[in-house]
């Protein structure tokens, strides 16, 4: 199963880690192949790591995949057409529902996606949502089979999607919703994309590295919710949503695998 990924995120590797970790599977081969944008070169990437190990658009443009991931991007307070690769990104968005490939998108990515497809804005938050929040299933998905409950999923971002705007657009349902971080899983049946403004792919110990990342560029940050045992930063963080992570994302394999046989 190949599976297109375009990595958006300043470190890289890191976030090539936490993609194929939550898509180890035992049923398919994977076969991976990471994007970067061409109009944006990394800064925290070693430039010839880039060159050796990811493509461009215009290299896999003419070939087949049997998945889509956009990660997120640390763009988010930014107005849309102001990012430097909009308009790569637009053309990347508009091929991938054009070829018919099964995609996921979170956080920026799925914010992104959102207004190339349906012109739904982003607005900024009055603080930072950080930490693990419990996430109320809307309707139920073969894609949410057999998550185990409470599904805590880590939260990390600026910005947030209005759940009217979403729920305006006929093609659009709801999946996962909180009460204290809104929209997190919007599902697109009519062209089988996923949209995830939450991070399941993260590893236990990211939020703590954001949150000195903040406190080191002096943000005024909240200590991540429910992240910490006690609230203290000084006790190590306990994975509570990894097991989920693994059964979902073996659920979004196993659709494609349904969809393609089917095609």
């Amino acid at each position: 199963m190949k599976i297109l990924v375009l990595n958006l995120m300043p470190n890289k590797i890191e976030t090539e880690n936490q993609i194929t970790n939550v898509l180890k599977n035992k049923t398919f081969q994977l076969e991976f192949t990471f994007l970067r944008t061409a109009s944006y070169k990394s800064k925290n990437t070693d430039f010839s790591y880039l060159e050796k190990n990811y493509k461009v658009f215009d290299e896999i443009s003419n070939l087949k995949f049997d998945g889509f991931i956009c990660t997120g991007a640390p763009v988010e307070t930014m107005r849309f057409n102001k990012v430097i690769y909009w308009d790569e990104l637009k053309t990347v968005f508009k091929w991938v529902r054009k070829n018919s490939i099964p995609s996921y998108y979170i956080c920026w990515g799925a914010q992104a996606a959102l207004k190339i497809f349906y012109e739904i804005e982003k607005f900024t938050l009055n603080q930072k949502l950080s930490g693990i929040f419990d996430q109320i299933i809307m309707k139920e998905s073969e894609i949410l089979k057999n998550l185990k409950k409470p599904i805590f999923i880590p939260v990390s971002r600026f910005t947030g999607t209005k759940m009217q705007k979403v729920l305006q657009k006929k093609d659009l349902e709801i999946l996962l919703y909180s009460k204290k971080t809104g929209p997190c899983l919007i599902a697109n049946k009519k062209f089988n994309e996923y949209y995830n403004f939450n991070h399941f792919e993260y590893s236990t110990e990211t939020l703590n590295d954001e949150y000195s990342r903040d406190k080191k560029n002096n943000l005024k940050i909240n200590i991540p919710e429910n992240y910490y045992p006690k609230n203290n930063p000084k006790n190590k963080p306990i994975n509570c949503w990894g097991d989920n992570a693994i059964i979902f994302y073996n659920n979004w394999l196993n659709e494609i695998f349904f969809i393609n046989k089917k095609l």
